[in-house]
């Protein structure tokens, strides 16, 4: 496995980012780019070559094309397949090595002191797949957003883009620990029921764990409470019926698994930005 080996601070820095759809039987083109293409496969497949080596980049996997590497689509999809893909450089130099760090004193060079920053060499694998599906896509989902076009929204894209970075670093460290087993029983638990009324002693008591021990392994592992992922989720799958169905947004609103439509639209605009139907615009203005 390749892994791309870089110093920070700085950061590297966001260019651009998109989403996009390859339709049954297309393919992406050949190119010899400039710049790094990190592309992100939300469902479907989709087959690329980089320098003659060959990938099938799956549902939840993503693959970063390198600088000055040949590239291109060598099979045509095999059914409709939704990517993220996000363009950025490095701020210095890079330099590519068969083997990650092992543990995060690897990572942290030098521990800062009251006039000099933290140091830290990261080693992102350049093919992986990564483990919570959901957090990263909330990451893609923020990067790409039309609608969060105020005039800081550049800025804001470069911290989502940090928050990515940093987060495939640490996905890349170590076998998921005892916490991070947790959580991936609570996300299973939250996404097969979140469109029923869930209480927190539900779920602790079908998990076997006490409430508060939950809350601390999501808060160490994702930085959001089982509430915060919860209502992020609904909000997604929220999203995803204002633009394809004509839905009243009560109805929505208990489709996703909450019954009151006036707590629905606050939850919504406080992680969106807009209301639902504000939303609802902006996706039919953009078709």
């Amino acid at each position: 496995m390749t892994y791309i080996g870089f110093d920070i601070p700085p950061f590297p820095v966001f260019i651009k980012g998109g989403d996009a759809i390859f339709n049954k039987g297309t393919k992406h083109f050949k190119r010899v780019f400039t710049v790094f293409d990190l592309i992100y496969v939300q469902s479907g497949e989709l087959y690329m070559t980089e320098h003659e080596r060959s990938f099938t980049i799956r549902e939840g996997q993503y693959l970063i094309l390198i600088p000055g590497f040949e590239h291109y689509g060598h099979k045509s999809c095999g059914k409709d397949t939704r990517v993220f893909w996000t363009h950025f450089k490095m701020a210095g130099a890079f330099s590519l090595h068969d083997q990650g760090n092992e543990n995060w004193s690897e990572v942290q060079t030098v521990d800062g002191d009251f006039v000099e920053p933290s140091r830290f060499h990261f080693k992102i694998p350049a093919f992986g797949e990564c483990i919570h599906k959901d957090f990263v896509e909330k990451i893609f989902d923020n990067l790409v957003s039309m609608y969060h076009q105020t005039p800081d929204y550049p800025l804001r894209q470069q911290i989502y883009f940090e928050e990515l970075i940093l987060h495939l670093q640490k996905e890349s460290l170590q076998i998921p620990s005892a916490a991070e087993k947790v959580v991936e029983e609570t996300l299973r638990f939250l996404r097969k029921h979140y469109k029923e009324e869930i209480k927190m002693e539900d779920f602790a008591r079908e998990l076997h764990f006490h409430p508060d021990y939950i809350t601390r392994c999501m808060q160490k592992t994702m930085g959001v409470t089982p509430v915060q992922y919860l209502n992020q989720y609904r909000m997604e799958q929220a999203k995803r019926l204002l633009r394809t169905a004509d839905h009243k947004i009560s109805s929505i609103a208990k489709e996703v698994g909450i019954f009151d439509a006036a707590y629905f639209t606050k939850v919504f605009k406080r992680l969106e930005g807009v209301s639902p139907l504000e939303y609802r615009k902006i996706v039919s203005r953009k078709k």
